[in-house]
């Protein structure tokens, strides 16, 4: 039999096989990629609401003026019943209307329940409406996580609880 010298070529044999390997590799990513990518995004959820409470209190503070924090509809218009949205928005209030601070929808696959769905805060800086907020995945893949505001307005993080997202 002859032997090809100084060949480096693959067989089609090797091909296939490091195709396989790649595809069983890939197959196993797959379903931690997509929690990973979930975590993220209620991470970042949870941090720009984080972020919307403490501005709507801050410049309440500052300005003299109410802050108010509602879950909004697809219309931006706060809620007026019902705990559970896909969105919302942070403002101050006054005589001459509504001044806009922050907000926004959450990312797909997300929802925000309230035990209360308008937050606001008075510019005293010792008093809010009390509340717990919970941003849940709707396919289950995450934990919940919650917001838990206290009568003075102060903000903290804790772990939501998953009968909340299942009501």
């Amino acid at each position: 039999m002859k032997t090809r010298q100084g060949s480096r070529g693959l067989t089609l044999i090797e091909l296939c096989f490091a195709v396989a390997v790649v595809a069983v590799l890939a197959g196993l990513a797959v379903p931690s990629m997509r929690t990973a990518l979930r975590n993220a995004a209620m991470r970042g959820a949870t941090l720009e609401l984080l972020s919307g409470l403490q501005q709507a209190r801050a410049s309440s503070i500052a300005q003299a003026r109410p802050g108010v924090l509602c879950l909004v509809d697809t219309g931006g218009n706060c809620l007026g019943k019902g705990g559970t949205a896909m969105a919302w928005a942070a403002f101050l209030e006054g005589r001459d209307g509504r001044t806009p601070l922050a907000g926004g929808p959450l990312p797909r696959g997300l929802e925000l329940r309230a035990t209360r769905v308008k937050l606001s805060f008075w510019p005293d800086s010792l008093a809010s409406t009390t509340s717990t907020l919970t941003i849940c995945d709707r396919s289950g893949l995450v934990r919940p996580r919650a917001l838990v505001i206290s009568q003075n307005g102060r903000v903290r993080l804790t772990a939501g609880a998953v009968s909340v997202c299942r009501a």
